[in-house]
């Protein structure tokens, strides 16, 4: 008589079935033990399976941030800035320190900051990113410079907030589009500013002219000090605290829709002056005293 054959892999399942069997018959294992165990290990898997899933999700946003922090350190006797920057936030500001520095922030597969210095003026670029796309974590620059007095400070900047504090200098000029600008604790001769699509604030600030041109955006003033103004403003609004009474000045304003509480004036002996236009705006000015 031919015997039948039975694979080896249904052997297998009848010998772990028939083990199973046996545990349970002989209360080696109870079944709600059993159960118990099952359950808790369950758990336990599950639990590591959340934690694995966690580290990856860590990983990837590692992966998206890619950010490095570097720092550049300027040697030579440094009198003047020029800087020009795409989408990085501009800080600039003095200490107690013996060379110019700069901390900066870019993706750590890129390289987006140029460094060079012409006579004694440091030229810093940084460029927009090469994939096209901003960062998630936006990059910045950080410029801190030996206290002392500069030559001249030129900012060229495109969605890049600028803040700058505590400097001391003959010239200060800003470009900047898409974002606002801060001044604050400055001693300037001449102060000159293009703004697109964002406000200036300048406080605790003193020049011998300060001139701003905004196109949708404010300029807010907070004890500013300074001989002549010459601001224009389209969309927006010019505010705030001058320095000085409003007789030292010869005052010549004008809004084209909206209010104005500095009418013109002429005064004689007025060693100052204000020219103020706003179109679509106001104009609410007080001074100190």
């Amino acid at each position: 008589m031919k015997r039948r054959k039975i694979p080896m892999k249904q052997i297998l399942l009848s010998a772990g079935s028939a083990a199973l069997a046996a545990a349970l018959l002989c209360s080696c294992v109870p079944f709600q033990i059993a159960s118990k165990v099952l359950d808790e290990s369950n758990q336990v898997i599950g639990q590591d399976l959340e934690d694995i899933a966690d580290s990856i999700q860590a990983s990837q946003e590692v992966q998206i941030s890619g950010l490095t922090r570097r720092t550049y350190t300027a040697s030579q006797n440094i009198t003047g800035l020029d800087v020009e920057s795409q989408d990085a936030a501009i800080r600039i500001e003095t200490a107690d320190v013996s060379q110019v520095e700069v901390e900066y922030v870019e993706p750590s597969d890129q390289t987006l900051y140029r460094f060079w210095v012409e006579g004694s003026t440091l030229k810093i670029e940084k460029r927009g990113q090469s994939n096209g796309n901003r960062s998630e974590v936006e990059t910045s620059m950080k410029i801190t410079l030996p206290a002392g007095a500069y030559q001249e400070i030129e900012i060229r900047g495109t969605n890049s907030g600028v803040k700058i504090q505590d400097v001391e200098v003959q010239s200060l000029e800003l470009e900047n589009s898409n974002s606002s600008v801060s001044l604050s604790g400055l001693t300037v001769g001449e102060l000159s500013g293009e703004v697109k699509n964002g406000g200036v604030k300048v406080s605790d600030t003193s020049a011998r002219k300060i001139e701003l041109e905004l196109s949708n955006g404010s300029i807010a003033f907070d004890n500013a000090q300074a001989d002549d103004y010459e601001c224009e403003v389209s969309n927006g609004t010019i505010s705030g605290t001058l320095a000085g009474r409003e007789e030292d000045y010869n005052i010549r304003t004008s809004v084209g829709m909206g209010s104005n509480n500095l009418p013109s004036s002429t005064k004689t002996g007025a060693g100052k002056s204000i020219e103020f236009h706003v179109d679509n705006g106001s104009i609410k000015v007080q001074f100190a005293g």
